[in-house]
């Protein structure tokens, strides 16, 4: 009777842990990188990656083909290029010590397998509907948006369900006073090892920006600094890299 006792707790024990949910951390880190700067530093992959490795989907546009003005498809590198990863990572952290990039936040997600893990860098607008008087308010996200869907198969690979979205408000498209928002979005699926990293780059944006030239302190006078320098219009393209590394910590 004992032996059978025994045998029943040791048949439990192995059922729970069979069913036991599978805990996932999910690290992920944002930068901003200039490419302007990044050129100036010798920086190659940074005109490469607008054509590199194709995947995900902008809505409106056709996959292989060059979307609107100012806008690239998303570059996707996954496990299998280490190579590619190592140098990404290397020439990321010298940009950052010469201040050609910027870490935007490096946050730690737990999550249960199966469920969705969500991250916004950014903010929220108010929104009115059904007329100024009386009417309910929304609010809309914007900024940088991540949802990772972790998924531990029957070979204890990490399936993940990534969707990455990069938001800005866009007052040259406002209606009375309430602005567009542009975005750029991607989704993905890939099988991964526990600890193995994907990286999505590629998503570039250009802006104008004012850049002055002359002489140090004297340019900054204000009326005179003309006779001193010269103010020019250039235009800033930068680009949001985003690295996900999940793993298993049940």
């Amino acid at each position: 009777m004992k032996k059978i006792f025994l045998l029943l707790i040791a048949l439990c024990a192995l059922t729970c842990s069979c069913f036991a949910e599978n805990l996932i951390e999910v690290s992920v880190e944002i930068a901003e990188v200039n490419n302007n700067k990044a050129r100036e530093l010798g920086i190659k992959w940074i005109d490469e990656i607008k054509t590199g490795e194709l995947s995900g989907e902008i809505p409106g546009y056709t996959p292989g083909t060059l979307p609107a003005k100012n806008v690239n498809l998303p570059a996707l590198i996954g496990p299998s290029d280490w190579f590619r990863y190592s140098a990404l990572t290397a020439d990321l952290k010298m940009l950052t010590e010469k201040g050609a990039a910027k870490i935007m936040s490096k946050p730690k997600l737990l999550t249960k397998s199966g469920s969705t893990a969500k991250f916004l860098v950014g903010g929220e607008f108010p929104v009115i509907s059904g007329g100024v008087s009386g009417g309910s308010i929304e609010w809309k996200e914007y900024g940088i948006k991540l949802n990772v869907k972790p998924t531990v198969s029957a070979e204890n690979k990490i399936e993940t369900d990534l969707t990455v979205e990069v938001s800005r408000l866009d007052w040259a498209n406002q209606v009375k006073d309430i602005p567009a928002i542009a975005i750029r979005k991607i989704t993905s699926d890939v099988d991964l090892k526990s600890g193995e990293t994907i990286s999505v780059a590629g998503l570039i944006e250009t802006n104008k920006e004012t850049k002055k030239t002359g002489i140090p302190i004297l340019v900054d006078i204000p009326l005179l600094g003309v006779l001193f320098g010269r103010h020019s219009v250039v235009d800033v393209e930068t680009t949001i890299m985003i690295f996900v590394t999940p793993k298993i910590v049940r």
